[in-house]
């Protein structure tokens, strides 16, 4: 297109009439798209009088004059060419014709205009053609699911509130309905009402994930839009997507506390529903860390018989628990919340062959003193068949592939799980009889140690000097040497018993706490006093003698 004319079209001045009414622009505009441009309607109605088929042609994107006036929000011209093809013939054909022709996206003038939020041309286009709100694009997209996408939702309740012997498509893209975009948009609980009760349908349509709308509204926790699509029909609550998840495993995953305890309340054998995976609402509580969630499963009656369900793997919730304690301090809190609950099968096997204590000890981005810390925390220590500590230790640097095929050879013997457990039973209870015969020699060692030591210390060798009362040996050096050592090994021997009886009282179990702590206060101060007494005897035997021997000794002449 020549400047002169391009320029006379988008200026507003006077169009020289000469020129070639086929000429376009590089992007297929012709004079009459210019004019759009502009929004004169001056020019545009010259344009018509001199060119009427321009007010069907489209540029290279398929867009009419209608599209770009309607998008640019200019009224007057578009309300121009409506009238303008109204008064050709058979208006009503070709005012359809215009108000629905479509361009490359297949979308209409309304689209256009509900895109950038005009809602005048809107309330003109509908008046006109209420048959427009039916047409979706290429993508899918109705009128109305555009204008709630897009949060006008003025606009939306025009659309709807429209006579007319149809409901407007409440189609979107991706399968989704005008109830998913209200959802997502965290549009008000009004408004969502009232898109219920227009489209009740909407409410049981599933999107390309096979998410229906009570799924995102539990996604994101708006309790309200829950509670409401509940009232509406609570079967909704048993609907599962693509990945077989209810609204409850939904509302586990994202930890909303408040809507688990809804949808139980409302529907509790939703807790019975497993995922593609075979997971209960406990599996993915654990894999999310949700310790509430937890907690929550465990009290309710609904769910008991379920809290050691296996996936598709054969991981139990503990398993799961075991697999992610290198995690956040979470996971280690859930797994000993499980651990310590009786009615959990803590010696489970998943696919693997392994338990959850075989997945912690395998595991080697864990210390072996937080492994031990885990094992004795828990209750999950044991030994299995007999094995030496030396044995135990070559088993975990092996990793978790030799360890689940000595557990498959070790079942594979023709033992059962009774026979397998009875014999780990028996040698733990062979090492704790050792250990304890150890520790009563250890014990009794000391006793007698500090015993002679401490008589020692007032049966001095050589005796006193009867005049004196001093030992008869003091001048001797091999005397002090042996009073020196003599002490130390009282002090030591004291000190091991202090240091022994410490590890074996928190080693016992706190079934007392009360006895408990007295009877270690008691057992300290013992010790402290024989020390004490110790030394102030000692004093008194060397200190004292020296001095009364000096004051009952004749004065000098």
């Amino acid at each position: 297109m020549d400047a002169e004319l391009f320029n006379s079209a988008i200026s507003g001045n006077e169009i020289s009439f000469a020129s070639n009414p086929e000429q376009l622009t590089a992007g297929g505009n012709s004079v009459l798209h210019v004019a759009a441009k502009s929004g004169n309607v001056h020019i545009m109605e010259k344009v018509l009088d001199w060119q009427p088929p321009l007010l069907y042609m489209t540029n290279s994107k398929g867009n009419t004059a209608l599209h770009i006036t309607a998008s640019l929000g200019h009224c007057d011209t578009t309300k121009l060419l409506i009238t303008f093809a109204k008064a050709k013939g058979q208006e009503v054909e070709l005012k359809m014709e215009l108000l629905r022709k479509q361009n490359l996206e297949r979308n209409t003038a309304l689209h256009e205009a509900i895109r950038y939020d005009h809602y005048n041309i809107v309330e003109l286009l509908i008046q006109n053609d209420p048959g427009l709100t039916l047409i979706t694009n290429n993508a899918g997209e109705s009128p109305l699911f555009l204008a709630v996408d897009r949060r006008f939702y003025k606009i939306a309740l025009h659309i709807i509130d429209t006579p007319g012997n149809h409901l407007p498509s409440y189609k979107g893209r991706k399968s989704k309905n005008v109830l998913h975009a209200a959802v997502i948009n965290h549009a008000k609980s009004d408004f969502v009402r009232k898109m219920l009760e227009k489209f009740p349908d909407a409410s049981l349509k599933a999107d390309d994930s096979g998410r229906i709308p009570l799924h995102y509204a539990v996604h994101i926790g708006n309790v309200d839009v829950v509670e409401l699509f509940l009232q509406r029909n609570n079967s909704i609550a048993y609907k599962k997507d693509n990945e077989g998840m209810c609204a409850l495993h939904i509302s586990v995953k994202k930890g909303h506390d408040g809507l688990m305890r809804t949808l139980i309340e409302k529907c509790p054998d939703t807790c019975e529903l497993l995922d593609n995976k075979h997971r209960t609402v406990l599996h993915l509580a654990v894999e999310s860390g949700r310790i509430n969630a937890v907690k929550l499963f465990m009290e309710t009656l609904a769910f008991l018989d379920l809290i050691s369900e296996q996936d598709k793997d054969g991981n139990t919730p503990l398993h799961l628990a075991a697999l992610h304690i290198a995690g956040f301090d979470e996971y280690y809190k859930i797994l000993e919340i499980l651990a310590h609950d009786r009615r959990i099968d803590k010696w489970a096997r998943n696919e693997g062959g392994m338990t959850a204590a075989d997945i912690i000890q395998s595991n080697d981005k864990l210390s072996m003193k937080f492994k031990k810390r885990i094992m004795r925390t828990c209750n999950l220590e044991r030994v299995d068949d007999g094995q030496t500590p030396k044995e135990v230790q070559t088993l975990e640097n092996k990793g978790p592939s030799m360890a689940t095929d000595d557990q498959e050879n070790r079942v594979d013997d023709g033992q059962t799980p009774k026979e397998v457990q009875t014999h780990e039973n028996k040698g733990a209870s062979m090492a704790t009889d050792e250990q304890e015969n150890i520790s009563k020699f250890s014990i009794t060692s000391i006793t007698i140690i500090t015993t002679v030591t401490y008589a020692a210390a007032f049966q001095l060798p050589g005796g006193y000097d009867s005049n004196t009362g001093m030992p008869v040996l003091r001048n001797h050096p091999a005397f002090w040497y042996f009073l020196v050592l003599n002490s130390l090994s009282f002090v030591f021997s004291a000190a091991v018993m202090f240091i022994h009886y410490s590890k074996i009282s928190k080693q016992r179990k706190k079934t007392k706490p009360t006895s408990e702590c007295l009877l270690r206060f008691l057992i300290c101060f013992s010790i402290s006093f024989m020390l004490i007494a110790y030394f102030v005897s000692l004093f008194e035997v060397l200190y004292r003698s020296k001095v009364q021997s000096r004051s009952s000794a004749p004065p000098p002449k």
